[in-house]
């Protein structure tokens, strides 16, 4: 019996002794495959940035109770980088306005300073400024601008809310949490912890959100002096522009054709396809200066364009569908229709006068001049004029406008463009 027991002994403590090995393995590469996968780390998704994953920087080591972050060290560095360079002016502007610098490290957990960041929310921006906080700092949001996207602007927005924010609460920490959440998801934190005091009630605050205030906290106690300074990237080719008219890119095509694509990704904010009145835009020089030389003309073109003065009214009209029936003639069908046989050839592409039974014909009116040939442009992804014109040397935004409607194209949509 005492042999037995013994060995029943034995199996239980091996046993326990296994189980807690497979535990501790269990929490091992738990923690390893989280800090992988980065569920609750960035509040923002990091392999979306182009990052450079620099080795210079002043992070050397991230602290064990920042061990979410360090797979990312490199990461870090490279965003302090573009911190240090692009986006030196948040401190300044938090310092005139008497607000802690640690702050200033706020687009970097929230966006990692992409000006196009969209969250689940649909916050924008470096700052993830919500709708609500955007319009209540009168930032413009329309259909041609989204000045949440607009990095200065988007920081003189979050600064006042901070300010309200730090008036508020009192408190550095519950204001990052109000700033990051909301006001309200702070005010559950104090209901649910029945506390104020942040050491109390952080223990009710999601994990992502504590590791980022954390992570904030920590980065401003780096010693950054070797790090700052005003190291603004200059582009020679390109330069601040604006203009006092409502400007679209349609009416630029008609002067000059370019990607205006490159126009909404140098600017962020712009949502349209037009330069809006008196908004500062970065452009390539000479585009810029091009405008402003000819931006008399240009808005001229651009009033002719959205009022269809260019439109050629019976010629713009859908074409009349004559069907061929039995002993048709085209010379019959000309004088049918009070137009000519060279007429309804070129607008039907003919190469002779064969027609045959069921054929359809499109028919336009008389007053088109036999010298133009129309014909029919299938609009594949194109949403705007400028894109049709920059498909061929011999299209261009008023050709279009003769015999079509201004408007947004879209797909599969026939547009009517002659060769003169």
């Amino acid at each position: 019996m005492n042999i037995f027991f013994y060995s029943k002994k034995c199996i239980i403590k091996r046993s326990k002794k296994k189980l807690l090995i497979l535990m501790a393995l269990n929490l091992l590469i738990n923690s390893f495959f989280i800090s992988q996968n980065n569920p609750n780390c960035f509040l923002f998704e990091v392999s979306q940035l182009n990052l450079k994953n620099s080795n210079k920087g002043p992070i050397k080591t991230i602290p064990e109770e920042l061990n979410c972050f360090k797979p990312f060290k490199k990461q870090l560095n490279e965003l302090l980088n573009i911190r240090r360079n692009q986006f030196y002016y948040v401190d300044s502007i938090l310092r005139e306005n008497k607000l802690p610098n640690l702050f200033g490290f706020l687009p970097l957990v929230l966006s990692g300073y992409n000006s196009t960041n969209t969250s689940d929310l649909s916050s924008k921006g470096i700052w993830a400024l919500s709708y609500i906080t955007a319009f209540k700092k009168e930032l413009q949001i329309n259909s041609y601008v989204d000045q949440r996207m607009n990095n200065r602007l988007a920081t003189l927005a979050a600064v006042q809310q901070l300010k309200f924010l730090m008036e508020k609460y009192k408190s550095e920490n519950w204001t990052l949490l109000a700033f990051i959440t909301s006001p309200s998801y702070v005010s559950n934190i104090f209901k649910e912890s029945k506390s104020k005091k942040w050491d109390v009630a952080q223990e009710f605050i999601e994990s992502k959100y504590l590791q980022n205030i954390k992570l904030i906290n920590w980065l401003n106690q780096l010693d950054l002096k070797d790090f700052n300074g005003n190291y603004k990237i200059i582009n020679k080719d390109y330069q601040k522009f604006s203009f006092n008219d409502n400007i679209l890119f349609d009416a630029i095509a008609q002067f000059k054709i370019i990607d205006f694509n490159q126009i909404n990704i140098k600017n962020p904010f712009l949502t349209g396809q037009m330069i809006p009145k008196n908004q500062s835009i970065v452009l390539k020089k000479e585009l810029g200066n091009f405008i402003l030389q000819n931006q008399s003309k240009i808005i001229a073109f651009q009033d002719s364009m959205i009022n269809n003065l260019f439109l050629m009214e019976a010629s713009a009209k859908e074409p009349l569908i004559h069907i061929i029936e039995f002993g048709d003639v085209l010379g019959q069908i000309a004088i049918d229709y009070n137009v000519s046989v060279a007429q309804i050839m070129k607008w039907n592409d003919l190469s002779s006068t064969m027609i045959y039974q069921g054929q359809k014909l499109k028919l336009f009116s008389n007053q088109m001049d036999t010298k133009y040939k129309l014909h029919l442009y299938t609009v594949s992804n194109e949403k705007y004029f400028w894109e049709v014109a920059s498909t061929s040397p011999e299209i261009s935004v008023k050709k279009i406008c003769k015999y079509n409607i201004y408007q947004e194209l879209k797909q599969n949509q026939q547009l009517k463009i002659t060769n003169k």
